[in-house]
């Protein structure tokens, strides 16, 4: 990871993996962190954390490149997508000239890729805050989900409660609530029970997925139409179109928030007890870190952009909340930050690609018999190269410690 760090917090040199500390007494110089239980009596739940935390590590000792080895990893990706199309009986030339038009070739190829890479890239910058602070937030995908619902509450039922200024930035916040509550759930029970946040995180996708599906079959659902979709928002609560096309308010939060994100976890003394507390949570608390309330602000800041990546499908494309909405958004976006490094700017740029890829395989689809479904594909080969990559480099490492 890199980035600027302020300054540093000494770390307990008899325990290097935040493994090995001896029973951790509460710190009185810590009232934020004496009123949490699990900072006076779970040392097990930190020590579990630091276990996360190197994970975490290891992921990114292995996904972390260099920018000209993602470059020809994606490269690599593109001809092997090229030689696909091939196999399957199409033209690749065809191919690679849509590839171009469906994202820097013409100007709806490239709105279209801002587009899809908007919610991908608010899911990243969840999963970096998360991450940063050794919370291995599997979630992104159910917080959105419920950041969608909390938009769609919020642009249709208070249409006639709040006046037009205030109702799209109303459901903007029902949204990132709702995705901030989903994940802190996740939290409380890391802190308060030992529960591995991976297992949590991860089922309650499931659990969000299934209560969007009832809502758009039940409660929510909208009159005269066979679709589990709900009624279509307000227009106060939608997000404003850019320049006349597609391109939403949406795209430009998400830039807003990258620079916000990146400022916060290197710039900032809240960045820096992320940081201490992803490292060893053990000898953060010995130095006087709430472990407490740096995972929940943590897992809470991460739902909450986790959740405005909903509310930019809902308020800024869809305008309604639609079952299956989301084309693996939270998965994707994960993936993007660990191939980013943690790092904000790059995960711009790669969530754009990731947006340029949907937005090609898109069109193929519409223009050639190839499902849309190859844009998984591509967007799996560079994880797989870079993996393969790092962990061949990592063994050959420790053969030469060794």
């Amino acid at each position: 990871m890199s980035g600027p760090t302020p300054t540093t917090l000494p770390t307990d040199a008899a325990d290097p993996a935040g493994a090995a500390s001896p029973a951790d007494p509460a710190d009185p110089a810590d009232p934020a962190g004496a009123a949490g239980p699990a900072d006076a009596r779970r040392p097990a739940a930190a020590a579990a954390g630091g276990a996360v935390g190197r994970a975490a590590r290891l992921a990114l000792a292995v996904l972390d490149r260099p920018a000209a080895t993602l470059v020809a990893a994606f490269a690599v990706s593109a001809l092997c997508a090229l030689l696909l199309v091939a196999a399957l009986g199409e033209d690749p030339v065809f191919a690679a000239q849509v590839a171009v038009d469906s994202t820097i070739g013409t100007q709806q190829g490239a709105v279209d890729t801002m587009v899809y890479a908007t919610p991908r890239l608010l899911v990243a910058l969840g999963a970096i805050v998360a991450l940063r602070g050794g919370q291995f937030n599997l979630g992104g995908e159910g917080q959105l989900q419920l950041g969608a619902v909390g938009a769609a509450v919020g642009g249709v039922y208070l249409a006639n409660v709040l006046p037009g200024g205030l109702h799209l930035v109303a459901a903007l916040l029902v949204a990132a609530m709702f995705g901030a509550v989903w994940a802190a759930i996740a939290a409380v029970l890391k802190i308060w029970r030992g529960a591995d946040e991976i297992v949590v995180t991860l089922l309650m996708n499931f659990i969000a997925t299934y209560f969007v599906q009832f809502l758009v079959q039940g409660p929510m659902k909208a009159e005269k139409t066979s679709f589990n979709q709900s009624e279509r928002i307000s227009s106060s609560a939608e997000l404003p179109q850019l320049f006349g096309t597609r391109l939403h308010l949406g795209f430009l939060l998400a830039l807003v928030l990258a620079v916000v994100v990146a400022v916060l976890v290197n710039r900032t003394t809240t960045g820096l007890r992320l940081r201490a507390v992803g490292h060893n949570p053990l000898a953060s608390r010995y130095h006087g870190v709430s472990i407490t309330r740096t995972v929940l602000i943590a897992m809470a800041v991460s739902g909450a952009i986790a959740g405005l990546a909903g509310a930019s499908d809902v308020l800024g494309v869809q305008f309604r909340l639609i079952q299956g909405f989301s084309s693996n958004f939270g998965f994707e976006g994960l993936a993007i930050a660990f191939l980013a490094g943690l790092r904000p700017g790059r995960a711009l740029v790669i969530s754009l690609v990731f947006g340029g890829i949907f937005s090609t395989a898109t069109q193929l689809q519409q223009l050639t018999g190839i499902t849309a479904s190859l844009a998984y594909v591509v967007e799996a080969l560079p994880i797989l190269l870079l993996a393969c990559a790092g962990g061949a480099a990592l063994l050959r490492g420790g053969r030469n410690a060794a």
